[in-house]
């Protein structure tokens, strides 16, 4: 599943070139990666044999949580990979979906 990831990473890297003006915001950003990484454990916690059927479930979970938020998986992609191509803009967006997963985290006590 990380492997997934970091390949998804590594294409969108590849392909932009610049960092686009209509990237999604920091806030909004991190709570749809909180939400997809807490999809990604409900995923790991299945403990589901084939890669295949992991990653079948990952993109229905992945569609559906974008859907939610409302965002397109292009616009996605995209603010993904302007926010990797800046380093200190990343931390920061990383910083935030800590402390979202630890809100999400509180509110499931």
């Amino acid at each position: 599943m990380r492997f997934y990831i970091i390949i998804l990473l590594l294409a969108c890297w590849a392909c932009s070139d610049s960092k686009p003006s209509n990237r999604l915001p920091e806030n909004q950003m991190a709570e749809i990666l909180a939400d997809i990484h807490l999809d990604e454990g409900k995923i790991s916690a299945l403990n589901i044999v084939s890669a295949d059927t992991s990653v079948i479930l990952y993109n229905q979970l992945e569609r559906a949580t974008l859907k939610r938020h409302g965002v397109d998986s292009t616009s996605f992609a995209k603010s993904f990979a302007s926010y990797v191509q800046e380093p200190q803009d990343f931390i920061d967006l990383y910083k935030r979906v800590n402390a979202a997963l630890a809100k999400k985290q509180l509110l499931k006590k």
